[in-house]
């Protein structure tokens, strides 16, 4: 072979060589990567409508306690009951005085056929000339006083059947219950303890509702979120497996941050809540913290 064949066959490879490291003319850049989410914020789990707080509506001693840390209650369950010895005191003298008023009207009106019919006689005998004006008039006065007593029976019946209601309201007042079905997470007191409303929460309760987060979205993804976006949740102490939730509300209103630590950006920071739902079941916690990242839909 030549040299001027081995030059042209070393050129024909070069500019092959050459044409493969060149991109086409026609093909496309690569498509940006999809970012994993459009915002991130802390959160808190929490139960919807919040945690039950039972608090005594009246002063007393604790006489018992029906139920302990732990228990399933349903709405209306009693959970404790006060000392009702002075009430129920109170609730049998107001049966006793209603009675008492029950039975004087029972014999009130027992007088009044017999009032009725003496005052019809002696109108009829006065208009016969039987008997005197006088007397017919004094027989229909005895009836009016009579039905005047037999009204004052009856406002006492109704005052004693208002003073047994206000016994019995007393009693149930000193027995607190369960106003919503939950299980019992706290009971802060003991029999024989004096209670008061001013003594704060003697019972806590965690409702049978569905677990929430209360995220706390910044002002600078506040534009980037709305209702019926998705997201995962994680713990911010053991991320694990992420949670599926979706955005239900989110609020009108800037407020100052709850879950930063330092409390220099408590302090700066203005933040929007928004609530999250759980699109399936979940082990978190009530007051567990959590990080919350918002994907794109």
């Amino acid at each position: 072979m030549n040299k001027t064949l081995i030059f042209l066959f070393a050129a024909s490879i070069t500019a092959l060589l050459g044409a493969c490291g060149k991109p086409a003319a026609n093909t496309a850049p690569p498509a940006a990567a999809t970012p994993p989410f459009v915002a991130i914020a802390r959160g808190r789990v929490d139960v919807q409508g919040g945690l039950v707080h039972v608090a005594a509506a009246r002063d007393g001693i604790v006489a018992e306690l029906l139920k302990a840390v732990g228990d399933d209650v349903t709405a209306g369950e009693a959970l404790m009951t006060l000392d009702t010895t002075q009430v129920r005191i109170a609730l049998d003298a107001a049966k006793a005085e209603l009675n008492a008023a029950i039975a004087q009207g029972t014999l009130l009106r027992a007088k009044r056929p017999g009032f009725k019919q003496r005052a019809a006689r002696m109108s009829e005998a006065a208009a016969a000339g039987a008997a005197t004006g006088q007397a017919a008039d004094d027989a229909t006065q005895a009836l009016a006083e009579l039905e005047a007593e037999i009204a004052v029976a009856d406002a006492n019946i109704a005052t004693a059947q208002q003073k047994v209601r206000q016994a019995e309201y007393e009693i149930e007042a000193r027995i607190l219950r369960a106003p919503v079905p939950g299980r019992i997470i706290v009971r802060a007191t003991h029999i024989g303890d004096v209670v008061s409303p001013s003594s704060g929460e003697l019972i806590e309760l965690l409702p049978d509702a569905p677990r929430i987060v209360r995220a706390e979205l910044n002002e600078g993804f506040v534009s980037k979120v709305r209702e019926g976006m998705n997201a995962e949740i994680t713990s911010e102490a053991d991320p694990g497996t992420p949670q599926r939730a979706r955005v239900i509300r989110i609020s009108e209103v800037f407020g100052a941050s709850t879950l930063n630590e330092s409390a220099q950006e408590a302090t700066d920071a203005r933040d929007v809540e928004c609530i999250l739902e759980f699109l399936s079941n979940n082990d978190f916690r009530i007051g567990q913290r959590v990080q919350v990242r918002f994907l794109p839909n």
